[in-house]
């Protein structure tokens, strides 16, 4: 299987659409209306800092990841790692038929092996899926996540294990 990942670009505003209106995304993600003006608003927004890329597996497009560095002013801060940088990221996938394959622990570990390539100083990774997204939980934790913060949350907060 070939992962690629390519910046989220204007022309892909209505494939992110169709992905962001689909039942199984919407369930667990949530950013407000889901039609292309305001798909292409919210993620191409000037001063947005959070880069977006689509993945595809195989030359298909597949779903979206994204990622931010994790700053003092992050809420994502807490669980930042106590030297190097730390990164926040999030995906989903888009096409229905390609969830519970075992896609996104594959996904992840290939964007974070290219995120490090990029960012040297990359020690920890957080993410945060909705509680009830235990398809997600499982994947992450394929993908070498562990659980950390307060375990009474709704939200789960996860970290690359090893990163301290």
């Amino acid at each position: 299987m070939r992962i690629r990942f390519e910046a989220l670009r204007e022309e892909d505003v209505p494939l992110l659409t169709r992905w962001l209106q689909a039942e199984h995304v919407r369930a667990f993600w949530e950013d407000g209306e889901r039609d292309e003006a305001a798909v292409r608003a919210h993620y191409f927004r000037v001063g947005r800092d959070v880069p977006g890329f689509i993945f595809s597996v195989d030359d298909r497009p597949a779903g979206f990841i994204q990622t931010e560095k994790v700053t003092s002013e992050h809420e994502f801060w807490p669980w930042a790692t106590p030297v190097g940088e730390t990164w926040a990221t999030d995906l989903l996938i888009g096409e229905m038929e390609l969830t519970g394959q075992g896609l996104g622990p594959q996904v992840i570990r290939a964007f974070i092996a290219g995120l490090q390539l990029q960012r040297p100083d990359l020690r920890g990774v957080v993410i945060d899926p909705d509680a009830r997204n235990i398809r997600a939980i499982r994947a992450y934790a394929k993908a070498g996540f562990v659980a950390v913060g307060d375990p009474e949350e709704r939200q789960v907060m996860l970290r690359m294990a090893g990163s301290s």
